[in-house]
């Protein structure tokens, strides 16, 4: 006898295969971490609590339930755990007088970490008002803040951007498909900025990149991305050059690649445009440089070069933004630390990774709470 189908709503949830992987990860990194000797049961521990921290969202999803921000959440404890429990990288007493010591320092690095906004307010200002919204500098700031408020306090890492287009529509009564394409190509040309100062900081520094096996072995994927972000950026140009007029828009029934490529044309209109965004982007990048140079220097990071930051901080801040754990969190703090000692090989630098990381998420948490009281406002005032 065959069984009634379910009601709607009330459907069995059906598990892949690939779901079980979790479940079936988490005894196996027990067994190893508990079977190594030596130097290969200290590698095993990271993996340890990477994969006990998989068990509450492996739970949640075999009791039918959404697992993905439940995986993210416990991933970021599970790093955090690892960095505790890990005497070469818990920050200590003394790293925090350093802080107390070098205060100049430290307050300098949260200044050149807040003109981030700065510089990325005029990028996306340049971007609205090619597209028509008419905002103010001012106002651009604002938006800025309030989707960095929502990037780093919400699970997700795209909050702010669907804040900034939700703002952009309802209070400067702009279509969608232009919001989304500004906001869109404010994500997209921070890529190539980003790669370009990676290839800026090989270029200064390209001895000890290429001294290094594991930093060598990146260039073919760093020559990649390089030759992607070339053909983005030559793409954008050309679409802002060769734009259909309104009439014949309005005569046609564009599909979907076509209006994609209307709307980065529209933002791109003024030839001006893209090299001041990409500017913009580099700029920003730069800020970032020097703000982790200031908290290196104030918590004392040894026989690391000033013009090595511009390699070093580039890549934490790119694995930091790897959607995995919550704003990076975990995650960013062993990049920096494995970067950073990786750097000055024998000056355990190791923690001191971790304090910086740390101090520059601290500062971005300083922005965003800013973001968030105008947010506040705004929501108070009915903006």
């Amino acid at each position: 006898m065959m069984e009634a189908p379910l009601p709607r709503g009330e459907e069995k949830p059906r598990i892949s295969r690939w779901e079980w992987i979790p479940v079936i990860l988490v005894p196996c990194l027990a067994s190893v971490h508990l079977l190594a000797a030596g130097s290969a049961a200290a590698l095993s521990r990271p993996a340890l609590f990477v994969g006990l921290s998989l068990v509450p969202g492996a739970v949640c999803r075999l009791a039918g339930g959404s697992s993905w921000n439940v995986h993210r959440v416990f991933f970021a404890l599970g790093l955090a755990a690892f960095v505790l429990e890990n005497p070469d990288l818990r920050p200590d007493g003394e790293s925090w007088l350093k802080i107390g010591e070098h205060w100049r320092l430290v307050a300098a690095g949260f200044a050149a970490s807040f003109t981030q906004s700065a510089w990325g307010t005029l990028r996306m200002h340049r971007l609205l008002t090619d597209s028509g919204v008419e905002i103010s500098k001012h106002d651009a700031f604002k938006l800025v803040l309030a989707g960095s408020f929502f990037n780093i306090f919400l699970p997700g890492s795209t909050g702010g951007d669907a804040y900034r287009v939700y703002a952009v529509t309802r209070g400067y009564k702009t279509k969608l498909a232009p919001a989304i394409a500004s906001i869109t190509l404010d994500r997209l040309l921070g890529l190539p900025a980003l790669v370009f100062v990676v290839l800026l900081g090989m270029a200064l520094d390209y001895g000890f990149f290429r001294a290094n096996r594991l930093l060598a072995g990146l260039i073919p994927f760093i020559g990649g991305a390089a030759a992607v972000c070339a053909l983005l950026v030559c793409y954008l140009a050309l679409a802002g050059r060769k734009r259909r007029s309104p009439e014949r828009a309005a005569e046609e029934n564009p599909g979907r690649l076509r209006r994609i490529h209307d709307m980065a044309a529209t933002n791109v209109k003024r030839g001006t445009t893209l090299p001041l965004a990409l500017f913009h982007g580099f700029m920003s990048h730069i800020a970032c440089i020097v703000s982790c140079l200031c908290f290196g220097l104030a918590l004392g990071v040894e026989g690391v070069p000033p013009l090595r930051y511009f390699l070093i901080v580039p890549m934490a801040m790119t694995i930091n933004a790897i959607p995995g754990a919550p704003g990076g969190v975990g995650q960013g703090e062993l990049a920096m630390a494995t970067l950073l000692d990786m750097a000055a090989p024998g000056m355990g630098n190791a923690r001191t990774g971790v304090m910086v990381m740390l101090l520059f998420r601290l500062s971005n948490m300083a922005a965003g709470l800013v973001g968030g009281a105008f947010y506040a406002a705004g929501k108070k005032h009915g903006d």
